[in-house]
C-alpha cells in the first residue's frame, strides 16, 4: 500500500494551521513552562514453574522491577492554546532508556501530538484493564520462557500477546498524531508515521526500511447513571522498503467494554498481516473486573497465534509458528494514596505449530507493591 499524496498534503496543511494558531498570541504574557515529576515504581516478587525446555532450568523465585519517571509540563498561551511536554525515563536499565518523548498542542480543535509516542490506533483502543502486570501488553511474557518456540517476537505491539498493537510493530517512533475533541461520545484519531526508527533522527532509507505509514482510530464512550459503554476500532499500515519486495504490514484492532455498577466486562481483538519478521498474527482477549474500594478482583484471558517466519519454520533461526494462551486471576488492594498491593495467579501455554520446536507451560504466582507519584 502506498500512502496517498493527499494524506501528506493534509499533514502539511495541519502543521501550517498550527503554526498560524500558535503565532496568534500577541503579548507573550504566558508563564514559562514548569516541569512536574510524576511516575510509578512497581516491584514484583513471585514464583514461576516452567516445564519442558530441555536442559534449561527456568523455575524458581524471582524479583522483577517496572519503574518509569515522567517529566511533564504545559504552558497556556494568550489565545488559550496549551503546549505541553512529556518525557518518560525508564527506571531500570533498558535499550530504550527514554521510553517516550513528545510535545502536545491542545485547544478547542483537539490535540496534536508530535514526537516519540504511540499512535492513534493504540491510544484510542478499548481493552480490558489489568490489575497486576499487563496481560494485554506483553508484560506477562517476563514470567514465561519462549525458547521452545523461537522467542517472543510479536508479543510486544503485536497480536501474539497484545491487542494494543501498531502496524509492523513500530513502537514509539517519531510521528504526528491528531485527536479530535470528543463530540456526542465519539472521538477520532489519525497518525502519520514517517519511518520505524525509534530514538533515531537519521534519515530513513525508503528503499530498505519501513516508511510512510498511517493509523486511524475511532472510539465511542458514554456513561449512563451507574453504567458505562465504550467501543473502538483501529486500522494502520506501514510501507515496506520500496526495493525489498515485501508486502506492506497492516494491523486492525477492535474493542468493547461494558460496565454496570462495580462490574466491568471487556473484550478486544487484533489482527496483523504481513509482519516483516513474524508473518500474520491474531489475538483475542477478554476480562471481567469487580471494583469495590479498596479491593479489586478480576479474571482475564488472552489467546494469541502467529505464523512465524518462513525461514524459521523451515529449520532456521527465528520465531516459529506457535500459539500463546494465558489466563490470569488478578487482585489489587489500595493501601493508601498512591500505594497499591497487587497479586496475580497465572497459567500460560506455549504450543509449537511448526513441528520443529517444543511446547511448554508456565505457572506463576506473583505479588507486587506499586507506588505512584
Amino acid at each position: 500500500m502506498r500512502i496517498p499524496k493527499s494524506f501528506l498534503l493534509r499533514g502539511t496543511a495541519l502543521s501550517t494551521v498550527l503554526i498560524l494558531a500558535l503565532g496568534a498570541s500577541q503579548d507573550g504574557a504566558a508563564e514559562i513552562l514548569r516541569i512536574k515529576v510524576r511516575g510509578y515504581s512497581t516491584q514484583y516478587f513471585g514464583y514461576a514453574r516452567q516445564d519442558n525446555l530441555g536442559s534449561g532450568e527456568f523455575s524458581g523465585l524471582d524479583v522483577k522491577s517496572d519503574t518509569e519517571i515522567y517529566f511533564t509540563g504545559d504552558t497556556i498561551l494568550d489565545n488559550g492554546i496549551s503546549i505541553g511536554i512529556n518525557i518518560q525515563l525508564e527506571g531500570n536499565s533498558s535499550s530504550d532508556q527514554i521510553d517516550e518523548s513528545y510535545l502536545t498542542v491542545s485547544g478547542k480543535f483537539g490535540q496534536v501530538i508530535v514526537g516519540s509516542e504511540n499512535s492513534a490506533m493504540y491510544k484510542l483502543h478499548t481493552a480490558p484493564d489489568g490489575l497486576g502486570f499487563g496481560l494485554n501488553s506483553g508484560d506477562n511474557v517476563e514470567w514465561a520462557v519462549f525458547e521452545g518456540i523461537g522467542g517472543t517476537a510479536g508479543a510486544f505491539r503485536g497480536p501474539f500477546a497484545a491487542t494494543m498493537v501498531e502496524p509492523g510493530r513500530v513502537n514509539d517512533a517519531n510521528r504526528m498524531t491528531y485527536l479530535t475533541p470528543r463530540v456526542a461520545g465519539f472521538q477520532f484519531g489519525a497518525s502519520y508515521v514517517p519511518d520505524s526508527a525509534e530514538d533515531n533522527n537519521s534519515q530513513a532509507d525508503r528503499n530498505r526500511s519501513l516508511h510512510d505509514g498511517a493509523t486511524f482510530a475511532i472510539q465511542y464512550s458514554r456513561a449512563f447513571d451507574d453504567a458505562s459503554f465504550e467501543a473502538s476500532a483501529g486500522y494502520g499500515f506501514m510501507q515496506s522498503g520500496d526495493s525489498s519486495g515485501l508486502a506492506d504490514p497492516t494491523s486492525y484492532n477492535f474493542g468493547l467494554s461494558v460496565g454496570v455498577g462495580a462490574w466491568t466486562l471487556g473484550g478486544a481483538y487484533a489482527y496483523a498481516a504481513d509482519d516483516t519478521h513474524v508473518g500474520d498474527m491474531t489475538g483475542y482477549t477478554a476480562g471481567l473486573k469487580y471494583f469495590s474500594k479498596p479491593w479489586s478482583f478480576g479474571v482475564a484471558a488472552f489467546l494469541g497465534e502467529r505464523d512465524g517466519s518462513t525461514s524459521a519454520n523451515l529449520g532456521g533461526c527465528g520465531p516459529l509458528k506457535a500459539t500463546y494462551d494465558t489466563i490470569q486471576i488478578e487482585t489489587s488492594y489500595e493501601l493508601g494514596a498512591g500505594a497499591t498491593m497487587l497479586g496475580v495467579l497465572g497459567h500460560s501455554s506455549l504450543d509449537d505449530e511448526s513441528g520443529i520446536g517444543d511446547d511448554s507451560d508456565s505457572i506463576y504466582v506473583v505479588g507486587g507493591l506499586r507506588l505512584t507519584f
